[in-house]
């Protein structure tokens, strides 16, 4: 190969390549809509293999073309919840499978952008590259002035002009999808390929990769099992980013890690950990975790190598992802249904109860499938596509490259760890984050008040104190949201979209059950809290303040136990009669 540059195809035959290869892909949905209405004996055989040969025609194509067509060939090949597994697993060789760019070009960029021979910033520069992708490439080599031992992450030459190329051929094919296919229109690939655009670009640019390092590294600074390399800043530039060279084994090498006393399940365990933490504490997310991106260390820590493709989840999402994760783990339907509401996933016309029931199916059935592959992960996928394609749900786009990671997430943990109980590890990793990262708890008096509980009553104090501060903020929250509901069931109501028969008697009931129990709550929350303050007052000079506050704490406590008796008696005797 004697220049990556030389051989590239013009811009106006890139385009057409583009065309005809997303063209291809048109004739074979109507070849497979054929054979479905003929009713072939073989037709399934059939159509998978028509799947196959298509992820075969673009892999070989994007190979040919290079650029940005083989990173849109690398996000399909992790999207197995809604393209086929025959199609997508002809991509997956694409994560290695790219050619490196010619060392010349790459010396010549760089001494472009430092403005000095490259002997002069670098030695012992390695022309071949440790690793290769489709943006770029990283060399193994020494800092000139230090001698440290370095990775030197290269852009490929002229990547963005053949970006924008493929960017514009890109966004006509997402035009077109969206205006003449039901799929376009479902998950608005318009709006998807915005928000590809703005990934790649991000992606291309290495200062701000620099800083994505910094926060994430900052973020798992008091986690020892994380390594996350140094940067030198001074070598960084918008082409080329200097990093802390490191030494591992790959994830997926499970025979080298075992050679090297290393747990793989350790390693999915502590995998599965980190990206919890992103997502339901941080909401800033690694979404490109191909096994390329990860490293298992010699002391068992594991390395996160690649900060390009990261994501930002807003603050109140955060919660939401957190609470989803609370209902999936409980198998609440409901639950999981209102949190897809809040997140955007589901369309204003949908039926909830018909989608609930749905959710509730899957729920029960992702929970018992483990994740090696076999007949049952191969069914639940199906079903899971089926569900996706069935049910009244929309995918905003932001989340679309967060779902691509979690699918990518799970097929890494599957390599290292089939049998992983992961509803078990979600259990006991998940919901322990999710609840100390409630907002009340941020506040510092209120840890304050925590330490108190623990300090009088030990750990099981401290639970029953957080289950009860729990329950207060979650009363407050539906106090808060119970006007927007009225509101919008009301509006629903009003159009025709729901038709209701209520019992309004019943319905009072239980309006009036709630408010004994928020009242209850109140009484033995600030019950609770008279008990803090009293020990906190505890062997001061003004030790009336103590006995007060003792006193106020028990005349709570009682007023709050006559108040559950008799909403017990009073509601017993309701349900007799």
């Amino acid at each position: 190969m004697k220049g990556w540059t030389v051989t590239l195809p013009s811009q106006l035959k890139r385009t057409l390549a583009i065309f005809r290869l997303a063209l291809s892909y048109w004739r074979d949905y109507r070849n497979i809509e054929r054979i479905e209405r003929q009713q072939l004996p073989d037709a399934e055989q059939v159509i998978q293999d028509i799947y196959r040969q298509g992820g075969i025609r673009f892999r070989q194509e994007a190979l040919r073309l290079q650029g940005l067509i083989i990173k849109v060939g690398q996000f399909l090949s992790a999207r197995t919840d809604v393209l086929p597994l025959a199609f997508t697993k002809e991509l997956q060789q694409l994560q290695d499978q790219v050619p490196a760019a010619p060392f010349d070009d790459i010396r010549e960029l760089i001494e472009s952008t430092f403005h000095k021979p490259l002997q002069e910033i670098f030695t012992d520069f390695e022309p071949a590259p440790i690793a290769a992708a489709s943006l770029g490439q990283v060399h193994k080599a020494r800092l000139a002035t230090t001698h440290d031992l370095i990775a030197v992450k290269v852009q490929r030459p002229n990547i963005r002009d053949l970006a924008k190329t493929d960017l514009k051929a890109l966004a006509r094919v997402m035009a077109f999808l969206r205006r003449w296919t039901k799929v376009g229109r479902r998950i608005d690939t318009v709006k998807l390929f915005e928000e590809f655009r703005q990934s790649v670009y991000r992606e291309l640019d290495y200062i701000q990769e620099q800083e994505h390092l910094l926060r994430f590294k900052k973020n798992f600074s008091d986690w020892p099992m994380i390594k996350v390399p140094d940067v030198y800043p001074d070598y960084v530039h918008s082409t080329v980013l200097v990093m802390e060279y490191v030494e591992g084994i790959k994830l997926t090498d499970i025979e080298q890690l075992r050679q090297h006393e290393l747990n793989p399940h350790q390693l999915a365990a502590i995998l599965i950990e980190a990206y919890l933490k992103q997502i339901v504490v941080d909401g800033f997310v690694q979404i490109d975790p191909h096994p390329g991106n990860f490293l298992a260390g010699f002391d068992g820590r594991l390395i996160f190598l690649d900060f390009g493709m990261m994501s930002d989840i807003v603050p109140e999402h955060i919660d939401v992802f957190g609470r989803l994760v609370e209902y999936a783990l409980a198998q609440n339907a409901h639950g999981v249904v209102d949190c897809m509401i809040d997140l955007g996933f589901v369309r204003p016309s949908a039926n909830l109860e018909v989608l609930t029931r749905a959710v509730s199916v899957m729920l029960a059935r992702m929970a018992g499938v483990p994740l090696q592959e076999g007949p049952a992960l191969t069914a639940l996928v199906h079903d899971f596509q089926d569900f996706l394609y069935e049910e009244p749900l929309q995918f905003p786009a932001h989340y679309m490259f967060l779902g691509r990671a979690i699918g990518m997430l799970f097929g890494l943990v599957s390599t290292l760890d089939p049998d992983l109980d992961w509803m078990a590890l979600l259990k006991d990793k998940a919901l322990p984050m999710i609840n100390e990262r409630r907002v009340l708890w941020n506040n510092r008096y209120y840890q304050l008040l925590r330490e108190q509980v623990e300090r009088l009553f030990g750990p099981t104090g401290k639970l029953l104190w957080d289950r009860g501060a729990q329950k207060v903020v979650q009363w407050g929250q539906i106090g808060l949201r119970l006007p927007e509901t009225l509101d919008k069931s009301l509006s629903r109501i009003a159009y025709g979209a729901i038709e209701t028969r209520p019992d309004v008697t019943a319905i009072l009931r239980r309006l009036d059950y709630l408010s004994q129990q928020l009242t209850v709550a109140i009484i033995l929350g600030s019950a609770g809290l008279m008990a803090v303050l009293a020990a906190l007052w505890h062997g001061h000079y003004l030790l009336g303040f103590s006995g007060i506050f003792y006193v106020a704490s028990g005349l709570l406590t009682i007023l709050g136990l006559i108040k559950i008796f008799k909403m017990k008696r009073y509601h017993s005797r309701r349900r007799r009669h």
